[in-house]
């Protein structure tokens, strides 16, 4: 144990906030990102199953707004040339011939290297780049520039975007507009720290000149348009950051408890634990401490919303049940599939799990008993017994992608995930959390018929929930208290 974690694990609450204050009092405000933007890359079909799938564009289609754009090219992303510049109004089109690229405007046609770029030909004059060639049906918008590469099956597109631009395009895809402003400003900041905390790691990203990407692996970008109410939002906490010794936090959020977060090193065991992060309970007078699996069924089996910070949410109690025909035909399928995805997080007595070997069977599924939780509720380890074997899967993102509330794995019945307000939703793609308790029922032989989900919660559960930051503007906190109470210890700095 380090000095520092020795000066936690010793410390008082108050000593706590005393220990950090005295670290932190002296520290300077981090420098602003570098240009004041963000590079983010685009998905062509979001929520797809393959990297290929998800952000390769096949061609694109691009109606310049508000002014003519440059259009350079060259082998590099640093060495590129003046090609062309093309009115505003007017449809640019990307394709790919033969695994080359050209680009196609006002009847002409001109050959591309593997790398362009698309800015403003005049840098007073703002362009909006408009993709009318995408799955989407509503075909958004994006400010600042358009950088292509040339990966021969397709393109990849990325938006260098001025950060502020950038979280009023976050800021409605990731909270609903409506939600009260003290609520949108924590989520502006929490946001705006994610993302420059992201631009100055090593991400997965930068091997393709982006930072982050638009999706739920980092932030949803541009799902949504912009709204005067999130346009606020973000102006109000303009360059404000959350740090923790001088360094931007991991501000993780998500969108419901089901009455309490989880602690970071429980969720994602490969993360070191920090004090900003650590599981809390997220109810007024109820303290959440699941000591069993008595205390668990009977915790999410409560639909009484009184006291919940996130009770506003549909998701924060629900419940599925399932035949065991119906678990045997779902287990058949995702148990293998997340064996394939992740190996490490789904064994066998014997070790990982190898659903490719010759003979591979779920067989009779005969009982699903939670290993290990949180106490706040979330299940890290769960097991499942069949005629053939044990298997166990932990992590809270292959658990809920383990029991797939859908008849597309099911059989073919559609499957009614119930939430506690708002009416079902058929064939949930993956189980909102992994916050649940089990009960059985069995016939006279003991012999497996259903099993009832009971939870609570969407989500991972680590940080800020959405839903509980609106519970707590409810109750009068403005975001300062709102960021102070779902990252205690982290510091509020304006970036200069």
């Amino acid at each position: 144990m380090t000095r520092m974690q020795w000066a936690f694990a010793m410390a008082s609450t108050l000593g706590v906030g005393l220990l950090l204050a005295s670290l932190q009092q002296n520290q300077p405000p981090p420098a602003l990102p570098s240009g004041q933007s963000i590079r983010v890359l685009l998905s062509y079909r979001p929520g797809a199953g393959s990297f290929e799938a998800q952000y390769l564009f096949p061609g694109l289609m691009i109606l310049p707004q508000g002014g003519s754009v440059q259009v350079l090219s060259g082998p590099s992303r640093e060495n590129l040339q003046p090609v062309a510049t093309v009115l505003a109004d007017k449809p640019l089109n990307f394709n790919l011939q033969n695994g080359a690229l050209v680009a196609t405007f006002e009847g002409l046609s001109v050959a591309l290297e593997a790398f362009v770029q698309l800015k403003p030909a005049d840098p007073t004059s703002p362009v909006q780049y408009r993709l009318l060639s995408t799955p989407r049906e509503s075909p958004l918008e994006y400010p600042g520039e358009l950088w292509l590469e040339n990966r021969g099956s397709g393109l990849l597109v990325v938006n260098s975007v001025d950060f502020q631009d950038y979280l009023k395009r976050v800021l409605p895809s990731e909270m609903p507009v409506g939600f009260h402003p003290e609520a949108l400003k924590a989520q502006a900041v929490a946001a705006r720290t994610y993302a420059f905390a992201r631009q100055q790691a090593d991400t997965f990203w930068n091997q393709f000149g982006a930072d982050v990407d638009d999706s739920v692996s980092e932030q949803v970008y541009n799902n949504t348009r912009t709204h005067p109410a999130t346009n606020a939002a973000v102006d109000a906490t303009r360059n404000q950051i959350l740090t923790f010794q001088g360094t931007p936090i991991q501000s993780f959020f998500f969108s419901t408890s089901p009455g309490a977060t989880a602690s970071i090193e429980e969720v994602w065991t490969e993360r070191p634990a920090v004090p900003y992060l650590q599981g809390r309970t997220q109810t007024n007078p109820l303290t959440v401490s699941i000591r069993n699996e008595a205390e668990a069924l009977a915790f999410f089996q409560n639909w009484n919303p009184e006291g919940f910070y996130d009770a506003a949410s549909p998701f924060w109690r629900w419940k599925l049940r399932l035949s065991r025909e119906e678990l045997e035909a779902l287990l058949s399928r995702t148990l293998p599939e997340r064996a394939r995805t992740a190996p490490p997080f789904v064994l066998t007595p014997e070790g990982p799990l190898s659903p490719d070997a010759p003979g591979f069977a779920l067989g009779t599924l005969q009982q699903i008993r939670v290993l290990k939780r949180t106490s706040g509720g979330y299940v890290t380890d769960l097991e499942i017994q069949t005629s053939t074997g044990r298997f166990v899967v932990r992590r809270e993102s292959h658990i809920r992608n383990l029991l797939r509330p859908s008849k597309a794995f099911t059989g073919r019945s559609d499957v009614a995930l119930e939430r506690w307000q708002g009416g079902p939703r058929l064939n949930f793609p993956a189980l909102p959390s992994a916050a649940f308790a089990l009960q059985e029922e069995r016939d006279a032989q003991g012999q497996l018929l259903y099993i009832t989900f009971w939870g609570g919660g969407f989500g991972h559960g680590v940080g800020m929930s959405q839903y509980g930051a609106l519970g707590l503007a409810l109750r009068g906190y403005d975001y300062r208290q709102i960021l102070e109470h779902f990252y205690p210890g982290a510091k509020l700095e304006t970036l200069r």
